[in-house]
């Protein structure tokens, strides 16, 4: 399997994707952030969300190629917004996971018009000095340009103690493999997520909305990720023993976010 990966071109920036799937309904995934492009993990990524294939179209967006210093989750946010709006994306069932969910968040209150349901997993809706104490270790790494440590450190914060066990060795092998350039973009990712904060304007959300978080979640303290639930008033589902990559430890996530979207909340 080889995923052709495309882009977006706009009068303002350059934004790849792929798609796959031939369903009639759309759905778009937003992933967190990552040392490399996950365009390289295009593979993976569709085979991993292979049960979406039948009844969704669906595309996964990467940051835009060229992350100008400064750049925010507002920003973000308006430029993928912008994105959909060029291929005609509307009517959305929206997937965001970790920064990709605060992305998605952005995008469902300042662009509801294209949402249909929105999905966010490992994910808060508001940045503080106490949530970020693991994203300005990863920083630290990358502005000494210590791909190792920050590549051990990301493996060991992103997935918990039994998955860093028995796939830790893999995990870091795809994480790794940065160059320059990809490390110059991580820092200015890591540090778009300053100023975050959209808790309170949660509530003027009118569609419906799944928040999914893990009570052994390393990066994000869980009672941030309920706080984002209750300020959505989101159902949420509550894992307790997997690591802030909930999404790809446990066999059931994906299932049940399809089950949201379909309307059944009974899990």
């Amino acid at each position: 399997m080889s995923i052709k990966i495309e882009k977006v071109v706009t009068n303002k920036f350059e934004m790849r994707y792929f798609k796959f799937g031939t369903g009639s309904k759309t759905a778009v995934i937003l992933p967190g952030l990552s040392l490399t492009s996950v365009m390289n993990s295009a593979d993976s990524v569709v085979s991993a969300y292979k049960d979406m294939k039948k009844d969704y179209t669906v595309y996964l967006f990467d940051r835009r190629t060229d992350c100008p210093k400064g750049y925010n989750i507002k920003d973000i946010g308006d430029d993928t917004a912008e994105a959909f709006k060029a291929l005609g994306l509307k009517d959305i069932y929206l997937f965001g996971v970790s920064q990709g969910g605060m992305i998605a968040q952005i995008i469902a209150l300042d662009y509801p018009g294209l949402i249909n349901k929105l999905a966010l997993c490992s994910t808060i809706s508001r940045i503080t000095d106490e949530n970020t104490k693991v994203l300005k270790e990863w920083l630290s790494y990358a502005e000494n340009g210590d791909e190792n440590s920050l590549v051990r450190r990301m493996v060991e914060t992103v997935f918990s103690d039994a998955f860093v066990n028995k796939y830790g060795k893999l995990l870091a092998e795809l994480m790794g493999g940065a160059g320059e350039e990809d490390m110059k973009r991580f820092i200015i990712l890591a540090e778009s997520f300053d100023g975050f904060d959209v808790s309170e304007r949660l509530g003027e959300i009118r569609f419906p909305v799944l928040v999914i978080g893990s009570k052994a979640d390393k990066i994000f303290p869980f009672k941030d990720i309920a706080l984002t639930a209750e300020k959505a008033e989101a159902k949420m589902l509550v894992y307790d023993n997997f690591g802030h990559a909930v999404y790809d430890e446990t066999p059931d996530c994906l299932e049940k976010v399809l089950r949201f979207y379909n309307g059944d909340v009974n899990f």
